[in-house]
């Protein structure tokens, strides 16, 4: 972690360093050019990075996680994806980030069982289109059971497999205890004047993780360890930096 975070430190001081230095001799527009296109460019990298190092360090029942993404691949795709969106003025921006998420999902391993993600962009607008009016109209109270559509639609389209079997997941969380957490959540964070954010990311996590249910005909005990362990942990600094969440 260390070395990935100096690594970070140096990577981020040179492309602040020629904004600050173009910007002295007189060159600020090309400076801020430079700098926007550097940072566009490295966050499929940090991404990238991201989900090699975490999932290496993630294990259940003593089988090892692994991402084995294409880094190439993920950054061609970024770009293609991120020029779509922006000729569309963010409408693509739905299918971008379905595209991405079911890229990441799909190239994650849990020894030798295979993730799939299947959201589909055009059901995701949908759903924010209609998210973003129902909250505008009833002065934020839909978004809690906007916030419990979403990820009921990121649970219940990943699935697992392996080999003829499969696992699919399925949540169970309502819009009701959305609102609950979350109310409750606002008042710890801000009757303990920002101390009780540590609490508020433990409950949300355990409200999250407890609200997946699994399906499948999978025999767990025959899962195989198949991925390696992997140590550069500079993508996961560089998401921090750019604060990029580790599931997009």
């Amino acid at each position: 972690m260390f070395i990935g975070f100096i690594k970070t430190i140096i990577i981020f001081g040179v492309i602040y360093g020629q904004l600050l230095l173009l910007a002295y001799f007189d060159m600020p527009v090309l400076g801020a050019v430079i700098f926007y296109f550097a940072i566009i460019a490295i966050i499929p990298v940090a991404i990238h990075g991201s989900y090699r190092y975490r999932f290496s360090r993630t294990s259940w029942r003593g089988i090892r996680f692994g991402y084995r993404g294409d880094r190439t691949e993920l950054f061609i795709n970024y770009f293609k994806w991120a020029f779509f969106s922006n000729i569309t003025l963010g409408i693509y921006g739905a299918w971008m980030k379905m595209k991405l998420r079911g890229y990441l999902l799909s190239n994650v391993r849990a020894g030798n069982v295979e993730f799939k993600y299947n959201g589909v962009g055009s059901k995701y607008l949908v759903m924010n289109i209609k998210g973003f009016l129902l909250t505008l109209i009833t002065l934020g109270i839909y978004g809690s059971w906007w916030q419990k559509d979403l990820f009921a639609y990121y649970v219940d389209n990943l699935t697992l497999s392996k080999e003829n079997q499969q696992i699919r997941m399925k949540s169970t969380a309502t819009g009701g205890e959305f609102f609950k957490l979350n109310v409750v959540n606002f008042i710890l964070f801000i009757f303990t004047l920002g101390f009780g954010y540590a609490w508020v990311v433990t409950r949300t996590m355990n409200f999250v993780t407890s609200r997946i249910k699994l399906a499948g005909n999978m025999d767990l005990d025959t899962i195989q360890q198949t991925e390696d362990d992997y140590n550069d942990a500079t993508g996961d600094d560089m998401t921090g930096f750019l604060d990029i969440n580790f599931i997009i």
